[in-house]
């Protein structure tokens, strides 16, 4: 059985999440790329791409944790068999009906992870057409394969900048992007509006995303990933305040 969560720090309960290993699934990832290695003794480390500027958060949380780790790579293995056997969406529903509840209102498609075939995404779009009820959202660097294609009603893509295609959002291809900034006052500058709750996954045009978790050591983004940790702690500090 595939393994979903069911919210996160910035998402509530009414949530399911499914994700893959980061970075080893990501065919497009560029800018963020970052995975896992493990070595002789079992012990994992990150691995950043060579052309990585700021990491992927979701890289850092599988060397973390075992668990983490544990469910994306059984994931993949479960999900590599059932493109092997022909019925991928078929599996992907069935683990859904069993980790949604009642108040499931979302399904987060690769909080970790992104689509690495053109079958695997057409399981994810067989499933949302059967499930009318649930909205389905993603981000993906992966965009060739999102190129002239029609998606169901309730499910939501968003092109994720930084990748080897940004050239097709440059185009004017996919009109709702998400791109990484170093801070919130950077964004608002650059005339992006800045979203924490993946609110505008389901609405028109783009928006900016704030660069967070573990960054590359003595880097520019991890100064302000520093910084923006900073930022966060004293705005809760003034809400407990108020």
């Amino acid at each position: 059985m595939l393994h979903f969560s069911h919210g996160n720090a910035k998402l509530n309960k009414n949530t399911i999440i499914f994700n893959l290993p980061a970075g080893t699934t990501c065919p497009g990832a560029s800018k963020c790329l970052a995975f896992v290695e493990v070595n002789e003794q079992g012990k994992r480390s990150i691995v950043d791409g060579k052309e990585t500027e700021f990491r992927c958060f979701a890289a850092s949380s599988e060397v973390q944790y075992d668990a983490v780790y544990n469910n994306r790579q059984e994931n993949l293995a479960t999900i590599r068999k059932a493109l092997a056997n022909g019925n991928c969406a078929g599996v992907i529903n069935n683990a859904i009906q069993v980790a949604r509840k009642k108040s499931t209102k979302l399904v987060r498609i690769h909080e970790s992870g992104d689509f690495f075939s053109a079958e695997y995404l057409m399981s994810w779009l067989l499933v949302a057409a059967v499930n009318p009820d649930l909205k389905f959202y993603c981000y993906s660097k992966n965009l060739p394969l999102f190129v002239g294609l029609t998606l169901p009603d309730n499910f939501y893509f968003t092109a994720s900048y930084g990748g080897k295609f940004d050239y097709l959002i440059d185009e004017g291809h996919f009109p709702r992007y998400a791109k990484v900034f170093m801070s919130e006052a950077g964004a608002i500058a650059a005339g992006y509006k800045v979203d924490s709750q993946d609110q505008s996954c389901f609405e028109d045009g783009p928006f900016a995303l704030i660069v967070h978790g573990t960054q590359p050591a003595g880097s520019a983004w991890g100064k302000a990933a520093r910084e923006n940790r900073k930022v966060q702690r004293e705005k809760v500090k003034q809400l407990v305040a108020a």
